[in-house]
């Protein structure tokens, strides 16, 4: 569950990610009050929650978190992914 510090911090309905398993891929707040997380992060969570490989983890999160994201409105969470340079 994500911390109570942080849930005082978001505006009236942001979106919080209901697996448990991403809450220590929470990075950051947007200036608009989305919650921000971590892709990579959370496919590790993920693969070591559910003792999956990393593949299996990303194919989940893709189908059944980020195809989600558009459904959720203006206040969803922002799923990232660093650039490699």
């Amino acid at each position: 569950m994500v911390r109570e510090d942080i849930r005082l911090q978001l505006p009236e309905g942001s979106i919080i990610l209901d697996n448990p398993a991403y809450d220590n891929s929470i990075v950051g707040v947007s200036t608009s009050g989305q919650l921000i997380y971590n892709l990579e992060s959370m496919i590790k969570e993920l693969s070591v929650d559910d003792d999956i490989s990393k593949s299996q983890a990303h194919e989940w999160i893709e189908y059944n978190t980020i195809r989600a994201l558009p459904y959720m409105g203006d206040m969803a969470p922002i799923i990232y992914e660093e650039l490699v340079v």
